[in-house]
């Protein structure tokens, strides 16, 4: 029988204070990326026209955008890669499973 919304907060979360703190992180960071993305693609198109130390403000915008887009990613994947254990546990499991060399020579 399906569980009750009560009954599903009365148990207690599995997660660590380090996955909890990561995953709230996590979201920040997701949300700063959308934001550095959009930012930059509205300032390359409506700045063209601008110049500051010889270059559009365009150029400037994708120069500066895009290593802060990479530089975000960077700490989402490294973060993802030591504190997330549902992928972990996976992963794990997933190492248990036999490959057949020659998979429909050993089904006939």
């Amino acid at each position: 029988m399906a569980q009750t919304f009560r009954e599903r907060m009365a148990v207690p979360d599995s997660k660590t204070d380090d996955q909890e703190i990561w995953s709230i992180m996590r979201t920040w960071l997701v949300l700063l990326r959308w934001i550095v993305f959009i930012a930059t693609i509205l300032i390359a198109e409506f700045l063209e026209e601008y110049f500051m130390l010889g270059l559009s403000v365009s150029i400037w915008a994708v120069a500066i955008g895009i290593p802060i887009f990479l530089i975000v990613s960077f700490f989402i994947h490294q973060g993802d890669k030591r504190l997330n254990v549902e992928k972990k546990s996976n992963k794990q499991t997933s190492n248990n499973l036999v490959v057949l060399k020659h998979p429909i020579g050993k089904r006939q």
